[in-house]
């Protein structure tokens, strides 16, 4: 996904607009009109250029279609709670890959999570996956870890500590709550992980450096409260005049050295991985203060960064999936799925999810805060129809395989439009979700839902959905 899908649903990508984050929620409806406004006048703009230079048909050919549905690997049930049977075929589409990259065409729809748990499922007991990563905050998601691993805890109260509404449901919730099943038997001795690669908040990262430091060297801590007070609260630091920030990178900076030049003595007084978890809290501390100083749009490189570093401090051979955004795995552009590609090459396959029509939860840029919404089925010309075409209800598809043919990978080599919902969405400008894309260029396999419902709101939604923070509540990808 290019840049003008991070001004659709998150505004804060745009410099001139960071002040978005400190109005309230109605101001912040007003103004996201204004925008989504302007921006459609922006996307029509992109759409008729491309649309010039090489239009595709209203609707797809027949030889097209024909291809699709006799390529497509259908499957029986997006019910995490249903038997793998039927996803045997995705056993080649797979591989050896290390990373499989699952993404959604919305943040707040019940058939992409319960695929996606189901996908899981299929990845850990057949072929050998052992850490799961999603689109949230690293240090939050080590409480959901903790249960996954250990019990400890309680699942829904730490999947609300992750603090966005977008995965506090109850399809998430199951899911975790399958890993804590899975792990508690004695005949899986190779336990499954639950981990974030997000850094928009520094609150828990902060305490956690600074519990470490308490431990093995109270001295420097005296040092690190200082340089990282103001990131104990991201509201205040984004309010912080220019030299603070300045001052606060160049700080973290010299106490991620200081953490390295001191390793050996760290290490003796806790461990390896001690000190490692310490040392990437600090790293996450360092990527989030560059996100709120300089660009949001630094935040995918680093959500890639983080994917390698959990990679990196797994037992070689590990093998991982990804759930975030379609525009996040995408592997067009710079967005998180183009630098892991550049990372991993043909080691990760990346898969986006369509749907045809239905309904979904999102933020309401015009009112309300989270609610439902319905939208009917995508126009013709749209792949989200060429899919539905096909009548198939629920399937994937390995794009990759179509060049082996010829029309139809001239047909997938032009630009069509895919409907792309983030946690926002704004119900009077509908056709602004729908962005020109070449699908080879960004995904490996497709997954079409056909109809789909809203995901189910957990009772324990978050009490921090702060428009002052840069997170996915605010309506981001």
């Amino acid at each position: 996904m290019g840049p003008f899908h991070d001004l659709c649903y998150r505004p804060d990508v745009n410099p001139r607009v960071v002040a978005l984050g400190r109005m309230s929620a109605k101001s912040w409806c007003r103004v996201s009109l204004a925008l989504s406004l302007s921006v459609s006048c922006v996307l029509a703009t992109r759409v008729l250029s491309q649309s010039n230079a090489s239009a595709p048909p209203s609707n797809p050919p027949t030889e097209i279609v024909e291809w699709l549905r006799t390529s497509a690997i259908p499957l029986k049930t997006t019910n995490p709670e249903a038997e793998l049977n039927d996803m045997s075929q995705l056993v080649s589409v797979v591989g050896n890959a290390r990373i499989v990259a699952m993404g959604e065409a919305t943040h707040g729809t019940r058939e992409f999570f319960q695929m996606k748990h189901r996908m899981l499922e299929f990845l850990v007991e057949k072929m050998g996956f052992t850490v799961f990563a999603i689109e949230a905050n690293w240090p939050e998601s080590l409480a959901v870890n903790d249960y996954a691993l250990n019990g400890k805890g309680d699942p829904a109260t730490a999947l609300a500590g992750m603090y966005f509404w977008t995965w506090n449901t109850e399809e998430v919730l199951d899911m975790i709550r399958w890993m804590r099943t899975y792990n508690e038997d004695p005949a899986h001795d190779r336990k499954v992980q639950f981990l974030g690669f997000d850094m928009q908040t520094t609150r828990v990262a902060v305490s956690n450096v600074d519990e470490y430091l308490e431990k093995v060297d109270p001295h420097e801590r005296q040092t690190a409260e200082l340089v990282l007070a103001p990131l104990a609260d991201e509201r205040e630091y984004r309010r912080r005049p220019r030299k603070v920030h300045v001052e606060t990178a160049e700080g973290i900076k010299s106490l991620l050295d200081f953490f390295d030049e001191h390793r050996r003595k760290y290490v003796a007084a806790s461990s390896d991985k001690q000190w490692a978890l310490a040392r990437h809290n600090l790293e996450i501390i360092k990527q989030a203060a560059e996100l709120y100083s300089r660009s949001p749009a630094l935040r995918d490189p680093y959500m890639a960064e983080n994917v390698k570093w959990i990679l990196d401090n797994e037992p070689p051979g590990t093998k991982m999936m990804l759930w975030a955004h379609n525009g996040h795995v995408s592997t067009a552009n710079s967005r998180m799925g183009s630098v892991l590609r550049r990372m991993y090459g043909q080691e990760m396959v990346v898969c986006g999810f369509s749907f045809y029509e239905g309904s979904f939860q999102a933020v309401s840029g015009v009112g309300d805060w989270l609610q439902d919404f319905v939208v009917g089925p995508a126009p013709p010309d749209t792949l989200d129809s060429a899919l539905a075409e096909t009548g198939l209800p629920l399937f994937a598809i390995d794009v990759r395989r179509a060049s082996s043919n010829d029309a139809v990978h001239r047909w997938l080599g032009i630009a069509h439009r895919m409907r792309t919902i983030g946690a926002g969405y704004n119900g009077l400008l509908p056709s602004s979700t729908y962005l020109p894309e070449v699908v080879p260029e960004e995904f490996d396999v497709i997954f079409l839902v056909k109809r789909t419902t809203p995901a189910r709101r957990s009772p324990n939604l978050p009490k921090v959905m702060d428009p002052e923070l840069i997170s996915e509540p605010r309506g981001g990808v």
